[in-house]
């Protein structure tokens, strides 16, 4: 019987990332503090309650959606840049890319009676390849108790490394229950899906989930979080948007690093710089010199 190993927050990220590597998933048991965890409930319940039911086969029909927590949660913006978790994205996402970014920060709160999520593997959503590297990963944070009964997330351990797609087996596939305050990492390739909810209330989660810098999000985050907000965030947390220049020359406006954007006081100069990998700078600098020896 297939099963997700369970760790807590004090393991080594060594550890995390060999076990991500075998199953596709795994759980890390109470992230969150007590305090933590009532404080994003406390903020998120108003936002979830105002909200209006999907209305899709994917989404579902008795399901309720909150997206830009960044902008609208802010015990959002911690979680995003939690050390354990990063450690983690940083040993997968990058073998694919310079430097990653946020993909989607979502609330999805099941209601009673919305029935198990068609089985999928979020990595589709980008019809490219990165050979060596996933994609994408999720960070799925249980804010209730997660169950079979009332539709913790179907995974399918192993299926990231099936080498064609296909439909799993149901002994396959099993529920990733977990305590609030936990958290589910999953990778992009893993097939998985919302829980069916067979009990009589809402269980809710909210994924972060990040992917490749040279990548679209599938969040728009330079519209999801204002410019005055991202102004007072974390360095850190201002590139997990997407401020930055990923090499060579991927996001600069005007020949500079839109971080340049959110600082109180513009640059001196108006040089229009160009963002190269280190390792093409010398031989790059090389074959100009030798241009201009022959003109």
């Amino acid at each position: 019987m297939p099963c997700l190993q369970r760790f807590l927050p004090d393991t080594a990220p060594e550890t995390l990332i060999a076990a991500l590597e075998q199953d596709g998933g795994i759980v890390i048991e109470h992230l969150l503090t007590p305090d933590g965890l009532a404080q994003f409930r406390s903020q998120l319940q108003p936002l979830l309650d105002r909200s209006a039911p999907c209305q899709g086969d994917f989404y579902g029909y008795a399901t309720r959606r909150v997206s830009g927590l960044i902008e609208r949660v802010p015990a959002a913006r911690e979680l995003a840049i939690h050390p354990l978790i990063l450690q983690v994205m940083d040993a997968f996402l990058l073998r694919g890319c310079r430097e990653y970014q946020l993909n989607l920060t979502q609330a999805i709160s099941i209601g009673p009676g919305e029935p198990r999520q068609f089985l999928h593997s979020d990595d589709l959503m980008f019809p490219g390849t990165a050979p060596g590297s996933e994609k994408m990963i999720n960070c799925m944070y249980a804010l209730d108790d997660f169950t079979e009964q009332n539709g913790a997330t179907c995974v399918v351990p192993g299926s990231h490394r099936w080498p064609e797609p296909r439909d799993p087996q149901p002994e396959e596939v099993i529920s990733a229950a977990m305590p609030a305050g936990s958290v589910l990492i999953y990778l992009g390739s893993l097939t998985h899906g919302g829980g069916a909810n067979q009990s009589a209330q809402a269980r809710t989660g909210v994924v972060i989930s990040y992917n490749l810098g040279w990548l679209r999000q599938a969040e728009n985050q330079y519209l999801a979080v204002s410019r005055e907000l991202a102004r007072a965030l974390p360095p850190r947390l201002q590139r997990l948007l997407g401020y930055f220049v990923h090499a060579p020359n991927l996001g600069s406006i005007d020949g500079r690093d839109p971080i340049e954007l959110l600082r109180d006081q513009p640059p001196a100069d108006t040089l229009f710089r160009e963002f190269l990998p280190e390792e093409i700078i010398q031989p790059l600098a090389e074959a100009r010199a030798a241009t201009l020896r022959i003109d």
